[in-house]
């Protein structure tokens, strides 16, 4: 008995100690690295006559990614992490526009990975200011997407592979319709809203989009593809009317000759010959080579300030996932708005919307604990329906013109199963309850008129407490606000002509403009929410691989389906229709 006490304590010990051992083998794996990054890659050791080589075939999110281990999972790559996020981008960019070392920058867009059309915005607009300091900008790629292509643009000289293609042809936006689906497998979608905008429904309640819903979506493409057209016009020299034209020419992305002849290409050119032409451009002779660097190379020297501004980035869906927006955002709030040693906050939004009580917590947080400071609202990819509410009660609000926003509506989405249960799969329910409304929220039973009504009002509720908001904090009348709310969405650019914006720019603009509220010229900048430390980022990746092992690919595809769909029940303010923009 004794000797088998002591061998299972000794492989329990054995088991820990080897825990420990790899835990503590990651430690020095990622302590190394960053001595190796430290020592190696730091912006006093760039050669002069570099080329900074930015690359975009990884996720760019708004929150800070630094997680070691995000590519070591299932369906990673199992390489190491080398995303950068949005503003570190930004930052590099304007780094190495000021770095006499830094020649220029080669914009490679193979396997180009859109981080959505205002970021990609933004990054194009500080690349722009790079060119005005005298450096050169060059594209290359095989293949141009829309939204690649429109950054490429932005360059000095734009290359693409001999066989190569582009793709110039405008932008839509399609939604699938799931009403006879529901109906033939016994599945009714209970919906109450509240707004003639509010689509977010339709695709359970018509089969093809209402002709509010095709005006703003036609509204909203045509107003993001004017401001790319315009972009492109300026950068190419070609009229809107001529790139219009060629967008309905499908012999543009059908011939790769067709793009150098009409000036949206330079040159065709094969890997090799672009790098000669690199070469001809630093006036490299013989067989040196190009010392080629990243943005990740370049570093801020340190910051003294004792002046700060604090960046809390929502991002994703509020829906309570820890990984988007949920209600524990209301601490980070509270921490940093009553934080006397902060002089400005700069609250990044990138968000559809989503739970109206998880929104109304967020807004009334931020109303009870703001102090004298000021509060910059910078506007995303989205900052629409939640995302807006969260954002109204901001002393300025920033969007991008591609910022898709508004959405001010709110609707109830209950699925209930009472054909499919009932009479397809044939059971049989017997209820006994206290009170009228005991079992409200069944499944196997439609709702009544009366618990319809009652949500029906309860919706009403919530859009009158979402337009008094806005009307609160935006020096509206509730009439003003009704008439542009309604659930309809609109771009940055409407944004601001209709009152829910202040001004254009993107996050760099915000800082500005919080340090210039603040009246502080030096400043450091603090991110919240705070990022995991490795030990943690490494248990969640193993906990992650020990679900995904457990799942096939055709569960984890309809799990997928299946919490998008339950998120949407409740009573939401979210964005109508996911505009995937490429």
């Amino acid at each position: 008995m004794n000797s088998f006490l002591k061998n299972i304590i000794s492989s329990a010990i054995g088991v820990l100690l080897a825990i420990l051992m790899m835990v503590g083998s990651i430690f020095i794996l990622i302590i190394i690295s960053g001595l190796i990054n430290l020592i190696f890659n730091a912006s006093d050791n760039i050669e002069p006559n570099s080329i900074v080589k930015l690359k975009m075939n990884y996720d760019i999110s708004d929150k800070p990614n630094t997680d070691p281990f995000a590519n070591f999972t299932p369906f990673g790559d199992f390489e190491p992490n080398n995303s950068m996020h949005l503003y570190k981008i930004l930052t590099s960019i304007h780094l190495a526009s000021e770095n006499e070392n830094i020649a220029g920058i080669m914009l490679d867009l193979n396997e180009f990975n859109s981080p959505g059309m205002a970021s990609l915005k933004e990054i194009r607009d500080a690349l722009k200011k790079f060119q005005k300091n005298g450096k050169f900008i060059y594209a290359y790629s095989k293949i141009y997407s829309k939204s690649s292509y429109y950054l490429g643009s932005i360059a000095d000289s734009i290359f693409m592979y001999p066989t190569g293609a582009m793709e110039l042809s405008g932008l839509s936006s399609t939604t699938p319709f799931y009403t006879e689906t529901m109906k033939e497998i016994g599945v009714k979608p209970e919906i109450i809203r509240h707004g003639k905008f509010k689509a977010a429904v339709e695709p359970f309640m018509l089969t093809e989009m209402s002709e509010e819903n095709r005006e703003q979506t036609s509204t909203l493409l045509n107003d993001i593809w004017n401001t790319m057209l315009e972009d492109i016009a300026k950068s190419r020299k070609i009229s809107i009317a001529t790139l219009n034209n060629l967008a309905d020419d499908i012999t543009i992305s059908m011939l790769p000759k067709k793009p150098v002849e009409h000036g949206l290409i330079d040159q065709l050119i094969y890997p090799d010959e672009l790098n000669n032409l690199l070469k001809e451009k630093l006036q490299i002779k013989g067989e040196e080579k190009i010392n080629f660097t990243n943005l990740s190379n370049l570093k801020e020297g340190k910051n003294k300030s004792k002046n700060k501004i604090a960046i809390i980035y929502a991002e994703g869906g509020i829906d309570g996932n820890d990984a988007n927006i949920h209600s524990g955002y209301t601490k980070t709030i509270k921490k940093v708005l009553e934080n006397d040693d902060i002089n400005a906050v700069v609250f990044r939004i990138n968000s559809p919307g989503g739970s109206a009580l998880i929104s109304d917590e967020i807004l009334s947080q931020m109303k009870l604990s703001k102090k004298n400071k000021p509060i910059i609202v910078s506007m995303g990819n989205y900052a629409a329906s939640g995302g807006y509410y969260i954002a109204c009660a901001a002393d300025k609000i920033l969007a991008s013109p591609m910022t898709i926003t508004g959405s001010i509506g709110v609707f109830g989405l209950f699925f209930t199963g009472e054909e499919l249960l009932t009479k397809k799969i044939k059971l049989h329910y017997s209820n006994v309850k206290t009170n009228k409304f005991s079992n409200l929220g069944e499944i196997h039973r439609s709702l009544s008129d009366k618990e319809r009504s009652f949500i029906q009002m309860s919706v009403k509720n919530t859009y009158n407490d979402f337009i008094t908001h806005v009307a609160e904090n935006r020096n509206m009348t509730l009439n003003e606000v009704d008439k542009i709310g309604q659930g309809r969405v609109w771009t940055g650019l409407r944004g601001e002509k209709i009152g829910i914006v202040d001004s254009i720019g993107g996050l760099t603009a915000a800082i500005e403009t919080a340090a210039k509220l603040a009246e502080i010229d030096n400043f450091k900048l603090e991110e919240y929410p705070k990022i995991k430390n490795s030990v943690d980022m490494f248990l969640q990746t193993l906990e992650d691989v020990k679900l995904l092992n457990t799942k096939t690919i055709e569960k984890i595809y309809f799990d997928q389906i299946e919490e998008k769909i339950l998120n949407m029940q409740g009573i939401q303010a979210l964005l109508p229709v996911e505009y995937n923009i490429d």
